[in-house]
């Protein structure tokens, strides 16, 4: 049994007005996230009662977005980056990795203890760097996090400050759409053989024994952690629809699935993100258009 729990997720938009406007016409709230620590990113936030929540990432400036992506397909990106923190890195090739659901993160108690845990099972990931923003009222939230040298990984984050700084509580009746919380997060993974062996040892645990919201023309295995599911899937060989989302990055989220006041009584609502559509909610569907 592992000890970390699933955080929250990261996806990348190019202006933070108009994603939060799109979130909010789908039901969610959003709030003011702030600016991180060195002024190259900001961010907006979806909040659950259940403590995980989303996190809509984008830069300052949209020309240095695109910059990013630039130096990306021009293969310049690790000469851009040069010897940043690991975080650092995780989060600018995110950002060149363009529009979308880009990454996740699991939260530590103790990230220290967690590494060496981590370490003996196999899965090899930095030592803490420090992290932090400041809120648009002027407090300081800092934390620690720690980056998988796999990207089909999730990076690790261990709050320094109070956790109700960086993510106030909301109650059940907070989102119009009646979203109680993420449910679970299904992962695209180009090598799904190699992925199983990393979660074995980021998890400790096996694969439980049927993967949840399995899609169509994909192989794949799922992982329970705590109260939350991942599914991570891989394209199998022809299926040009799926690969091509792998195009930019070797994993990604491809969609989140809710837990919702309605539950049990309807199927649960899924949220893709895609460049050229934004944010959608289905029944249990993840969009590959």
């Amino acid at each position: 049994m592992n000890n970390l729990s699933l955080d929250h997720i990261i996806l990348v938009v190019s202006d933070l007005q108009v994603a939060s406007q799109q979130f909010k016409q789908l039901g969610f709230t959003v709030i003011p996230g702030g600016v991180h620590s060195g002024g190259k990113t900001h961010n907006r936030l979806v909040p659950f009662p259940d403590g995980t929540y989303l996190e809509l990432l984008s830069t300052p400036r949209p020309s240095r977005l695109k910059f990013l992506i630039l130096l990306k397909k021009l293969r310049l990106l690790n000469i851009y980056m040069g010897d940043d923190t690991a975080i650092n890195r995780r989060l600018t090739r995110d950002l060149a990795s363009g529009i979308g659901m880009a990454d996740f993160c699991l939260q530590s108690a103790d990230l220290e203890k967690e590494i060496v845990q981590l370490q003996a099972r196999g899965a090899h990931f930095s030592h803490p760097n420090p992290g932090g923003r400041q809120r648009p009222d002027g407090k300081e939230v800092s934390w620690l996090t720690a980056v998988p040298r796999t990207l089909d990984l999730p990076f690790l984050i261990e709050d320094k400050t109070p956790r109700e700084l960086r993510l106030p509580p909301v109650k059940d009746d907070y989102h119009p759409n009646r979203i109680l919380g993420i449910s679970g997060i299904v992962v695209l993974v180009s090598n799904l053989i190699d992925s199983m062996a990393n979660y074995r040892a980021l998890l400790g645990d096996d694969p439980v024994s049927q993967a949840q919201y399995t899609q169509p023309g994909t192989q794949s295995s799922g992982y329970a952690i705590n109260a939350h599911f991942i599914t991570i899937i891989s394209p199998l060989p022809g299926n040009l629809v799926v690969r091509k989302h792998l195009k930019n990055r070797p994993s990604r989220p491809a969609g989140i699935i809710f837990r919702s006041i309605e539950n049990g009584a309807r199927d649960p609502l899924c949220l893709t993100y895609l460049p050229d559509r934004g944010a959608t909610l289905s029944r249990s569907k993840i969009l590959f258009p």
